[in-house]
């Protein structure tokens, strides 16, 4: 298409398109720095405590988690705390923490993926 125009709109059609490609590709690599890591560790007393930041290190504060026992049974639902901190009740079986960012960002992690 930019071959069929004249000098100046062929050159101006061929900023345009760079333009648009390489907010595409912003508007992508700011999407993956919107993906929550964790890290969650028995903190003794049948006690939980996570930790999570955002790829670009920014803390995860805000995030909702959502603590599931084996059934799928809600145990616990809260709020990451401004520091990225969150600290539950260990459920007395195995259990799985989904933490939800938004914009389709989830991360479950596994009671036995936990350190």
């Amino acid at each position: 298409m930019a071959k069929d125009l004249p000098g100046r709109m062929q050159w101006a059609a061929s900023i345009a398109a760079l333009l648009i490609l390489s907010g595409a590709a912003s508007a992508g690599e700011h999407m993956s720095m919107h993906v929550p890591t964790f890290q969650c560790a028995d903190s003794g007393v049948l006690r939980v405590t996570c930790v999570g930041t955002f790829l670009d290190g920014r803390s995860a504060a805000g995030i909702t988690a959502r603590v599931f026992d084996k059934h799928d049974h809600l145990v616990f639902i809260g709020t990451v705390d401004s520091q990225g901190h969150i600290t539950f009740r260990k459920p007395d079986a195995e259990f799985h923490i989904v933490f939800d960012a938004g914009q389709g960002n989830v991360l479950t992690l596994l009671a036995s993926d936990m350190t």
